[in-house]
């Protein structure tokens, strides 16, 4: 098979004042391999056809097509073809400080770093919703493309990311407590049976998420289930239903723990949304 120059290979790069914390390239029918790099910026990548090699963490990792890739910022990878075969891709680049002020509200604590979870993510919703935000940016629909990009990152943030932690063991058991609380906000498994689940003491698995995270499992999913209705009131959504989607089912406990984490009322949030919608 002949090589491929850098200049056959049908990519572009999209980027736009208005939303200056994303950069996307989009690159197809590439056999073009890489040496190893890093990004200032949180990379996720989407396959959508072939096979990739990724050189990450001190391991060679497969991504294939119908998965989402978490690189680390400044984490160093190479991406190379499998075999000579071409692969079509897109890389979404984030601005480290708006992923860190994004993961900062969701674990309720200012954050100096984060890590990814999972490198490799198959998930139809998540693969068609991020093939969605490509398209959304390519046809210069900003407004959907950013409320889009919030509803995503809230769902890859809460289940994928971490505050910066060297305990592989504790990331491993937070990260299943994560996810199980994420099942279902409304009515979200009790501790007890957390605790049962991985053969743990109630109290353990509270000293555990909490070395791990920085806040108790209770105050994640609350600061979870504030930003997604912080979301939906975006969305146009009113207060009630926005509370009632995200299991509150008290409006006044809702009112507080959304001044608490907000510093403004469910109506003040939404009333300067509208404002800065109409500008």
């Amino acid at each position: 098979m002949a090589a491929q120059s850098v200049r056959s290979v049908e990519q572009e790069y999209w980027r736009h004042n208005d939303l200056p914390h994303i950069e996307l390239r989009s690159t197809r029918q590439s056999r073009i391999g890489y040496k190893a790099h890093l990004h200032q910026a949180l990379s996720i990548g989407a396959i959508e056809q072939g096979t990739t090699c990724v050189n990450y963490g001190g391991a060679e990792r497969l991504a294939h097509a119908g998965e989402l890739v978490l690189i680390d910022p400044e984490a160093v990878h190479s991406c190379n073809p499998v075999d000579g075969h071409s692969r079509s891709y897109h890389m979404l680049y984030l601005d480290n400080t708006w992923c860190l002020n994004r993961l900062s509200a969701l674990f309720g604590q200012p954050l100096s770093g984060f890590c990814c979870d999972r490198f490799a993510i198959k998930d139809p919703l998540l693969f068609t919703q991020y093939l969605s935000l490509v398209e959304l940016l390519h046809s210069g629909q900003l407004n959907q493309a950013e409320t889009l990009l919030d509803g995503l990152t809230v769902t890859l943030f809460s289940r994928y990311c971490s505050p910066a932690s060297s305990d592989i063991d504790q990331r491993e058991i937070t990260h299943y407590i994560r996810l199980r609380l994420l099942e279902n906000l409304v009515t979200p498994p009790s501790l007890t049976d957390l605790a049962e689940e991985l053969h743990l003491r109630p109290e353990t698995l509270i000293r555990i998420f909490y070395k791990d995270v920085g806040i108790t499992p209770k105050a994640f999913i609350n600061n979870v289930r504030i930003e997604r209705a912080k979301l939906l009131l975006r969305q146009g959504e009113s207060i009630v239903d926005a509370a009632q989607q995200t299991g509150f089912s008290d409006q006044s406990h809702f009112h507080k723990l959304f001044v608490l984490n907000n510093a403004a009322t469910p109506r003040q949030y939404q009333l300067s949304r509208s404002i800065s919608d109409n500008n």
